[in-house]
């Protein structure tokens, strides 16, 4: 790489100390490559003494800016991929694969609540909530998530209603 090149390229203390980890194992090995005392680059790397020129040149010479030039184009291609990636999952509209998945007998215990009501809570017929349970129809992301936050909802009140003094110790009847 040009000196002019290396000069445009911005990069942080950080960007030295992986290089130095990477390349040579340790900050003092990479020191003595590029012929300055560890405690000169620590105080560098600190900000306590700025990179000038010369500390330019001499991570030119070490391969330090093809390094970071390198680094860049790597994120550069992982962000692509991942656009790329989120760009086709927001084109394509999958249902997720639920069947073997979905343990609603577990879900009924759970909630201490029969099908039936729990398909009401859902939102869906007594009769979907069936095929889900025979495996014949699936729910979608979204009757999936109600279920869940019923589910839950159910089982927590549950819990907290059995723990309250008050189910523990009911009042008694007052008896005339």
């Amino acid at each position: 790489m040009s000196r002019e090149n290396s000069k445009k390229i911005n990069f942080s203390s950080d960007d030295v100390r992986k290089f130095a980890s990477e390349r040579f194992g340790t900050l003092k090995k990479l020191a003595e490559k590029i012929g300055v005392s560890q405690p000169n680059l620590t105080q560098s790397l600190s900000g306590k003494r700025p990179f000038g020129a010369s500390w330019r040149e001499r991570l030119a010479e070490v391969g330090f800016f093809d390094w970071i030039e390198q680094k860049s184009e790597e994120l550069i291609k992982d962000e692509i991929s991942k656009d790329e990636l989120i760009k086709d999952s927001v084109n394509v509209k999958a249902e997720p694969e639920i069947n073997g998945i979905l343990d609603l007998a577990g879900a009924i215990e759970l909630s201490n609540t029969p099908a039936s009501r729990l398909a009401q809570l859902v939102g869906v017929s007594p009769a979907t909530f069936t095929a889900w349970q025979n495996g014949s129809a699936t729910p979608t992301v979204e009757e999936l998530s109600r279920l869940f936050n019923q589910v839950v909802a159910l089982a927590l009140s549950s819990r907290h209603a059995a723990t309250t003094p008050e189910a523990e110790n009911p009042p008694t009847q007052a008896t005339a």
